[in-house]
């Protein structure tokens, strides 16, 4: 795993789960960076990493964060196609369990979990974040990326993950965050942004501080990111270039507007928040 060290951050002394659509999930998957469909992390610009090792990166700061070691069970929140979860219980020899409101997720997940030869430590299920269907006190830490943006509920959602976490466990949250108000052109890029990605709204910092305090839990740091992942927005529009889907395509709008994520990924009210959380 990497080193953590890098990730600029502040600590503080106070203060339905969704995915892509099911039939997009298994095109993103193939054209995105060797299953990932999260962020990647660069350090700066002089960081030569491939959208592939900077999204692996991501993931290896949140494992930092979380404390992962054989013994322990963590929860995945919007697991995605799986790929940061077999990252982190391969590297770590911990047990985690996934979850997705997405069947083709899902799906690609158990593949690739039994490919892996690690479907003893790792499992995957349908099920919404709101709604987990887990005993109380089951999880050593949870991580969600980029989930809460497509979550209505955001303190119903982070209440479940608090009642399944262990008193002491961390919760690691990244996501696309709106750093302040948007007006006219601006805001009509981000709601078309949200519509694209089937997200009812972008998370805002002083929303999740609140959520995070509805839910019972302990916000330990806050950090906006923004700057070391906004080189994803380009690269993912590369990606997704060569995909030409036709009118009357159900998710035509979804590729479509791929070509303005570097548009949407430049406006400096645009960041991306790397959280940790504790339940007490």
């Amino acid at each position: 795993m990497t080193d953590d060290s890098s990730l600029h951050h502040t600590a503080l002394s106070s203060p339905d789960s969704g995915r892509l659509p099911d039939e997009t999930a298994g095109i993103a998957d193939g054209a995105t960076a060797d299953g990932n469909i999260h962020v990647g992390y660069w350090d700066g610009a002089a960081d030569d990493r491939t959208l592939d090792q900077a999204t692996d990166r991501l993931t290896d700061l949140v494992a930092g964060r979380l404390a992962a070691a054989p013994g322990r069970h963590l929860l995945d929140v919007g697991c995605g196609t799986g790929r940061p979860a077999l990252r982190i219980a391969r590297a770590t020899g911990a047990r985690v369990s996934g979850i997705s409101v997405s069947h083709e997720d899902i799906d690609l997940a158990r593949i690739r979990a039994d490919a892996d030869a690690l479907g003893d430590r790792v499992d995957f299920r349908y099920a919404d974040a709101c709604a987990l269907p887990f005993e109380a006190a089951s999880f050593d830490g949870a991580w969600a990326i980029e989930s809460m943006m497509h979550i209505p509920d955001r303190v119903a959602a982070l209440s479940e993950i608090a009642r399944t976490l262990r008193p002491g466990s961390p919760l690691v949250v990244t996501d696309v965050l709106l750093r302040s108000p948007v007006t006219g052109d601006a805001a009509d890029l981000v709601r078309r942004t949200c519509r694209a990605f089937r997200s009812p709204s972008l998370p805002e910092p002083a929303e999740l501080r609140s959520a995070l305090d509805r839910a019972g839990l302990e916000l330990v740091e806050f950090n906006d990111i923004g700057e070391q992942v906004r080189r994803t927005y380009q690269a993912f529009a590369d990606a997704f270039g060569d995909i030409a889907p036709s009118a009357d395509e159900r998710h035509h709008e979804f590729f479509t507007f791929t070509r303005s994520l570097p548009r949407f990924g430049a406006l400096p009210q645009i960041g991306y928040v790397f959280l940790v959380a504790r339940r007490p």
